[in-house]
Order: C-alpha cells, then structure tokens, then sequence
C-alpha cells in the first residue's frame, strides 16, 4: 500500500527508523485501517489484535517465560543487547508500533495498550513466577484479554481516598465486593487486576480476577463519543471468592506500584495523543497543498500557514516527550500527558478547520481522531488532576 504524499518526518530519524516506521505504517493501513468502521460499529477487536500481534512478532518473549516458569534467568541479562544503538532501536520500534497504531485506529491502540501494558506489565513486573506463567503468556499472545481496574462510579480522581471496593480475608481466600467503572475490555476481558480495600487493614491490594470466578459480571460495551473501537463498560464484584495466590505479587500494600502503573498509563496515553496530532498534521498538509481556491493551494494563504506553524510547534514539543529516552517518574509522566494530550486535540481541531466542511464530515478521519482526542484529556486522570499533582510535587520538593 503507498504511503501518503506527504509524511511528517523527524529529521533526527536515521534510516533505520524511517524504513522501521514505514513498514510498521503499511502494515497498520493494509490490515487495520479496513477494518475500523467495523470496529467502530461494535464489532469485536480482540481477533483482529490477536492476528497483528502475531504478524507482527509482538509477542516478545511469551514462550520463554511459559519455559522458565514466570522465574527471571541467568540468560535474561544476555538477551538484552550491549550496544546502545540497538537498544535505542528497539525502544523506537516499542514506540513507533504503537504511534502506527493509533494513527489509523487510536481506540484499538489503547484496547492493545490496556491489556498488554496495564493488565500484562504489571503482573509480569509484579507478579510471582506462578502469576507471570499463567496469565502473562496468553496476554501478550493476545490469546486472552487483559483489563486494569481501579477507577469506581464514586472514586475517579480520588482512587485511592473514596475507593469502596473491598476485600474480605477469609480462610485462603479474599472475598470482593464493589464496581469499577470506565474500565477499558471489561465488556470482554477474560482476566482483570481489580485493585480493592483490605477490610484488615485498609491497604490497597492488587487481585488477578478471571472472568470465570462466580460472581464476575461485566457490563455492555458503553455508548461513548469517541474511541469507539475500544469496548469499556463495567466490573461488578458479588461475593467473588479470590484465592490469596492471586493476591499480586503475593501482597503489596505500597501504593507505589500503583503510582508506577499511573505513570506508565500516562505516558501511554501521550503516545495516543502524539499519534492523533501526527496523522492530523499530514492531512491538514496535504489538503492545504491540494485545495484550490481564489487560483492557487489554499496553503499558500497566511491564515492557513498560521495554523499549519502552530501545528507544527505542538506536533514538534510533543514528539520530544514521546520519544524520550529518558526513564519518567510520575512528575514528568503527569507533566508529558498534560502537553500532550492537550497538543493531541488542538492538532485535530486544527485539522478540521482547515478541511473546513469536509474535516467536519464523518466520512473523513479528522472528525474520527478529533472526537476520540478529547478521551484522552480525561482518562489517566483528567487536565485538573496533572496539574494538582505537579503543583504538589514542586511544593514538596
């Protein structure tokens, strides 16, 4: 399939990744994009997430975890590459798959990131060698589905304060009680990380809950605005028996794990983000430079190069967070989402105005990847909550 005429293309991208980020974006147009008014009919994604991953050998290393039993080996050291050129390469391949992604379909991208990175990365950093084996292989396989739970109707921002659902220690189990809310694959999930009171203590603990457990039921898919393609609804717990092995990691009561699955999911999302404002900065160039009127390209107006400037600058300050070498603590993470995402739905708002009635037709992806920007100020914790949670880290530091 041909790219389009005109691409964005970072002039820090060696020839590597140019050729690394082609054949990820042919693949995603060829297989994916047909797919999406589909998907954001309703149709199921996890198929469809399962094909690309093994197209794509994305699996990582599932095979070797179900052989060494979830246990970390001598040989793990030497799996990863000592040059620094090959490691930098595989990081950009980690992050330009999901750029790809989410250029053609950014509520797919974030079903995929939901279950591999929040439900699979967490039991695979957290878990016993016994979780790892059992649930992590399947994940990454996208033989199984995977959804992180912590948000509840009444704890959103405040997850940790107003959270209501518990766990109640009996014998060698934990019996679980409450809801969670805005849950992404929870209509279809076959494996959650609900997150839950302890009754004894009042901690917050992490409990792998399967689908089959009695007293697990999940909600229709919600009727959304946008990332459509991505199924979220709801978890009700009912007495739901819990055996302690499936206590994560075998009992964490730090919030500091969770902190880390935050930052993770924010960073996350400023992948999402850039990927809308990537894809909506190359339509808006090309129809500026195609679009005819008063006798010539409409890009050659200074209202439109006005904006197409200011574009350009979100499009450039986001990429320099996304593609970031650098580890983030939960500041950066906060501070990289909040940019970000804000960039995210400036881009395509941007990009419909310069595509004028047809950007605000539905047949044209802009008005797609405009409405499904706007998710992505809110989930991981709204606009409001970075910035409460940067003002308090530069007061305490």
């Amino acid at each position: 399939m041909d790219l389009p005429a005109t691409q964005y293309t970072p002039a820090s991208f060696s020839p590597e990744q140019v050729a690394m980020r082609d054949h990820f974006r042919k693949y995603m147009m060829a297989e994916i994009d047909p797919h999406t008014a589909a998907l954001e009919a309703g149709e199921n994604p996890y198929p469809l997430m399962k094909k690309m991953v093994g197209d794509l050998g994305l699996a990582g290393d599932a095979d070797k975890l179900e052989k060494t039993g979830g246990v970390k080996s001598d040989t793990d050291a030497a799996d990863r590459p000592n040059d620094p050129d090959t490691a930098a390469l595989m990081r950009f391949a980690r992050t330009q798959v999901q750029i790809e992604l989410a250029r053609v379909n950014p509520g797919f991208a974030m079903s995929w990131g939901a279950s591999v990175g929040l439900f699979g990365s967490n039991v695979r950093s957290k878990g016993t060698p016994d979780q790892i084996k059992k649930y992590v292989p399947d994940v990454m396989r996208g033989e199984k589905t995977g959804s992180w739970c912590l948000t509840e109707p009444g704890a959103g921002s405040d997850a940790f304060g107003s959270m209501k659902t518990s766990a109640r220690p009996d014998g060698d189990d934990y019996v679980l009680n409450g809801s969670k809310t805005f849950i992404t694959n929870a209509p279809y999930a076959d494996v959650f990380l609900v997150y839950a009171r302890n009754t004894e203590d009042g901690s917050i603990q992490a409990f792998i809950v399967e689908r089959g457990f009695k007293g697990v039921d999940t909600s229709k898919p919600f009727d959304k605005m946008g990332m459509k393609s991505s199924p979220t609804g709801q978890v009700f717990l009912d007495d739901v028996r819990v055996p302690a092995e499936n206590l994560l990691g075998g009992g964490m009561k730090d919030r500091d794990h969770v902190r880390k699955s935050l930052a993770s999911e924010r960073i996350g999302i400023a992948v999402l983000s850039y990927a809308i404002a990537e894809r909506c900065y190359d339509i808006a160039v090309d129809y500026a430079k195609t679009r005819e009127q008063g006798g010539q390209a409409i890009g050659h107006y200074q209202l439109i190069q006005n904006r197409l400037a200011r574009m350009y600058v979100d499009l450039s300050n986001a990429r320099r967070i996304v593609y970031s070498s650098e580890e983030m603590d939960i500041l950066d993470a906060c501070a990289g989402k909040l940019f970000v995402a804000e960039a995210g739905t400036r881009v395509a708002m941007e990009s419909i105005h310069i595509l004028a009635g047809n950007g605000y037709m539905s047949e044209y992806v802009v008005e797609r990847l405009a409405r499904d920007a706007k998710l992505l100020e809110l989930g991981g914790g709204t606009t409001e909550i970075q910035i409460i949670t940067i003002g308090k880290a530069i007061m305490a530091g």
